[in-house]
């Protein structure tokens, strides 16, 4: 409670002329002194408390310290001791293993479930052979009616390709509606009659693609053998061992192979693309085979071998001859060796004694 705010504001109106008010005023200033004072004398108070804490000596604060150590030690000597960790031991046992099927099927049971699964194995191998047949059939339909507007539209004639669009159209329209599940033989006559219509326009590109290079091999072999004969009539050293009529025969041969190309080119330029042509590859490439066979051999005929005869040394008359003179030879050393041993032997006989005195 603030005294002094109370005693400076006591002075009100209806108060301070009685008795009372006066009494009052002095009590709350001898209240007011004696807080005074006790203030006062608690200022020294606590800068000797200060004093004194910051008096202790090292001595008083080690004593502290040793003392929380102790408290320590004790608190510690009152846990139980800790018990040792026990020695884990690891054993390895074979374990043994024994096959014993408790749901083994017999065996006619078994030779049943094999023979169904065969069954369903073929089964599957002829569905999936089916719907190939079917897909072929539908492939043949698209892959076709494309090509006769396109890479096909110069082999075939407007009759042929209207009746083969519209074949194709009908086709197309049965594999959606009856044709949708059928045998795998009715899908593979269905493609033969297709590819009857079909397969003619073909064969007609086919052969206007490879003519030109059937021709081109051919006009290469009659080019390499009319040079063998100009080489030939050239008396060409390579040439000489070879026969004229052969020759003849290799120039008769080629020059009709030449007549022939020339004519049939010149009659397959004015013929046609959308009819078959005046020639097939095959022929061609037939021609070519029997010019090849015909005059390769002759060509290539080999030079006869020409054999050098072999000069005789005569032998000499009365000489030595092979092993002959190897055995005269260590004799003759032998002889000369015993005719120089002689000398020496006699001069040793004919030496004097000498006198040792």
């Amino acid at each position: 409670m603030n005294f002094r705010f109370l005693y400076e504001n006591l002075d009100s109106s209806f108060l301070c002329c009685t008795p009372f008010f006066w009494d009052l005023k002095h009590v709350m200033f001898l209240c007011l002194q004696t807080k005074m004072q006790t203030d006062q004398d608690a200022q020294p108070a606590q800068g000797d408390a200060q004093k004194q804490t910051e008096d202790k000596t090292p001595s008083e604060s080690e004593e502290m310290e040793t003392s929380t150590e102790e408290n320590k030690g004790e608190k510690k000597s009152d846990q139980p001791p800790q018990a040792k960790k026990a020695k884990v031991k690891t054993k390895v046992l074979e374990l043994p293993i024994e096959n014993s099927p408790q749901w083994q099927l017999a065996n006619d049971m078994l030779n049943l479930f094999v023979e169904n699964e065969g069954k369903m194995i073929m089964q599957d191998k002829l569905e999936k052979e089916r719907n190939d047949a079917k897909n072929n059939v539908e492939e043949y339909v698209y892959d076709m009616r494309d090509k006769l507007h396109g890479l096909l539209e110069k082999f075939v004639s407007e009759s042929d390709r209207d009746a083969l669009s519209l074949k194709l159209e009908d086709t197309e329209n049965w594999l959606y509606e009856d044709g949708e599940d059928q045998p795998k033989q009715v899908y593979i006559d269905k493609l033969a009659e297709l590819k009857k219509l079909g397969q003619p326009i073909m064969d007609r590109f086919m052969e206007a693609e490879e003519r030109p290079k059937a021709f081109e091999e051919l006009g290469k072999q009659i080019q390499q053998y009319m040079k063998f004969v100009e080489a030939y009539k050239m008396k060409d050293e390579q040439y000489d061992h070879l026969d004229e009529a052969d020759v003849t025969k290799v120039d008769k041969l080629n020059n009709d192979a030449m007549i022939w190309m020339n004519s049939t080119m010149n009659q397959q330029s004015k013929h046609s693309l959308a009819v078959d042509a005046l020639v097939k590859v095959k022929d061609i490439k037939a021609k070519t085979k029997e010019l090849f066979s015909t005059c390769n051999p002759i060509v290539t005929k080999p030079k006869p071998k020409v054999e050098v005869p072999k000069e005789e040394t005569p032998a000499e008359q009365n000489g030595p001859v092979g092993d002959q003179e190897k055995t005269q030879e260590p004799t003759a050393d032998k002889g000369a060796a015993e005719n120089t041993g002689n000398p020496t032997s006699e001069t040793t006989e004919n030496k004097p004694d000498m006198d040792l005195d």
